[in-house]
């Protein structure tokens, strides 16, 4: 069975000659280039170039990344290049990696970029409590003392691989390397493809039955009011084996990137308003916490979430968990979501949007319930 094997790079004039060179090796070796120029171009009008790039990154065995000075066309929706959501899509798809990056940018980039990119992140974060997107870095580096012939995306781009872990060696066009070493290993290694393919079956009988069923729960929850709880603590365990964790992705547009992951619910907590602080009623599983908040606690997720209209999400890194707190009229309920370490604050700032939108879409029609329910408790409880 033959590799295939990716060639990514800028299409840019100094390139052209190495990717037509190893074109002809790798297929003298016995592998199986993918070149867009050469056999996987969107001939036709009716195919997305970019799309079909990344398809074809997924159909590759192994992904190899060159880069010079140029960054090629960047999506301001995406706040990516092209040649970056290939190298993202390949890392999704846990391809076998090879990054060359030419000598010159890659000195610069250990002894002046990286340092230039890394303070103005930490600067940016602490004047705004948030990221900066990928434009803002590069304005920055665009006003930056660096080589005036490099494209300043291309110090974003590296930053990123490094960030990744993925080692990178040093390009020189004017001295080639043996290519043939690198690409006989990588045949002897055997590279399989292991594409993944959803199986998704749906009976449409049952999940009409289901809508219907919902219809009817939703109408008429609204018309009762509840007095009481009869087992709180089973009330409340009904919901943390209810909530579900999952994987957050982040899209790009073309493709998305798992940036992470968060599990199943460890603990559920419910809390009621009582003159000037947010009381606990009761709790499940591992949560702890005090017996009460008062509501001009900054430090309190329940005293914040109540003094804002919506739902909130919080991370704690000293515990790796999110706290999806549900905002009812009288209540505060909190979800506790241990989450993976390779989460930190910077992270999760960098994609709370993405952890909230996961949240509410794998969890949406418990929590709906639990509003519900606990929006119709009027006295008493």
């Amino acid at each position: 069975m033959k590799t295939k094997i990716f060639i990514s790079s800028v299409a840019q004039d100094r390139l052209k000659p190495l990717r037509e060179h190893l074109w002809d090796l790798l297929r003298e070796l016995g592998h199986e280039p993918m070149l867009f120029e050469k056999n996987f171009g969107a001939w036709d009008s009716h195919t997305n170039p970019v799309a079909k790039c990344m398809e074809c990154v997924r159909q590759s065995d192994a992904f190899l990344l060159f880069i010079s000075n140029n960054a090629g066309t960047f999506y301001e929706h995406s706040q990516r290049t092209v040649t970056h959501m290939e190298l993202i899509e390949a890392c999704n798809q846990r391809k076998t990696i090879l990054v060359f990056v030419d000598s010159d940018v890659k000195k610069t980039y250990f002894s002046k970029a990286k340092n230039i990119i890394d303070e103005y992140v930490e600067a940016y974060k602490a004047e705004n409590s948030s990221i900066p997107n990928a434009s803002e870095i590069v304005a920055a580096l665009r006003t930056a003392e660096l080589s005036s012939h490099i494209d300043p995306y291309v110090w974003f781009f590296v930053h990123d691989i490094a960030a990744r872990g993925i080692f990178f060696e040093s390009l020189d066009l004017a001295v080639a390397p043996d290519w043939k070493i690198y690409f006989s290993d990588l045949l002897r290694r055997g590279i399989q493809l292991m594409p993944f393919k959803d199986a998704i079956e749906t009976n449409e009988r049952q999940l009409e039955q289901y809508d219907q069923f919902y219809d009817l729960l939703t109408n008429t929850l609204a018309n009762v009011n509840f007095t009481e709880f009869r087992r709180l603590t089973a009330f409340l365990e009904s919901f943390r084996r209810s909530i579900k964790g999952d994987i957050v992705e982040h899209d790009y547009g073309f493709v998305k990137e798992a940036v992470g992951s968060f599990s199943d619910c460890s603990a559920v907590t419910l809390y009621k308003l009582q003159e000037d602080r947010m009381v606990t009623m009761g709790k499940t599983g591992s949560a702890t916490g005090d017996d009460y908040y008062l509501l001009d606690n900054k430090d309190s997720f329940v005293a914040l979430t109540y003094n804002n209209p919506d739902d909130q999400v919080f991370f704690k890194e000293s515990n790796f968990t999110f706290y999806y707190c549900l905002r009812l009229p009288k209540h505060v309920m909190t979800f506790h979501l241990p989450c993976g370490q390779e989460w930190n604050t910077n992270k999760f700032m960098a994609f709370k949007d993405n952890v909230i939108r996961v949240i509410i879409n794998k969890n949406a029609l418990a929590f709906d319930f639990a509003r519900m329910l606990l929006g119709g408790m009027q006295h008493g409880d």
